[in-house]
């Protein structure tokens, strides 16, 4: 399979009757929910209007008016030795007391325990979910 046409390198004018549900050959930037723009050509078209965030009438994502469609995909990150530090930067949090390779973040009512191995996801609205990797955990990690 071939990789998608990113539909940023579409200018809006070449653009009119595309529908980005059903052409899966071409990217879309997804909203909030996770759901493809049917057409986020609209925000770019808006240059010269008055600087500021509306909503997609497509998809009813939050954008800017004359720049490219925002992508709410989500970020994902797999935690390292190597990026341990700034992986605990991004997501607000610091290593275990007892475990230097077992990353805690989060609030006291929803700790988050990530290792070595696993993949952390942010996703549209900035929330944290941990993807556990297949190695099994350290036998101190509490998860």
């Amino acid at each position: 399979m071939t990789n998608p046409r990113p539909w940023t390198d579409i200018e809006p004018a070449d653009a009119t009757e595309l529908d980005l549900r059903e052409r899966l050959d071409i990217t879309a930037p997804l909203n909030e929910m996770g759901e493809r723009c049917a057409w986020p050509w609209e925000p770019q078209q808006l240059v010269g209007a008055p600087l500021g965030q509306y909503r997609c009438g497509y998809c009813g994502a939050m954008v800017m008016a004359g720049m490219p469609h925002l992508d709410y995909s989500p970020e994902e990150r797999t935690l390292t030795e190597a990026n341990f530090d700034e992986i605990a930067e991004w997501v607000g949090g610091g290593p275990s007391v007892s475990d230097r390779r077992v990353l805690v973040f989060g609030d006291t009512d929803d700790t988050g325990y990530a290792c070595i191995g696993d993949v952390i996801r942010r996703d549209g609205y900035g929330e944290f979910t941990i993807l556990p990797s297949a190695q099994p955990a350290s036998k101190d990690a509490t998860r």
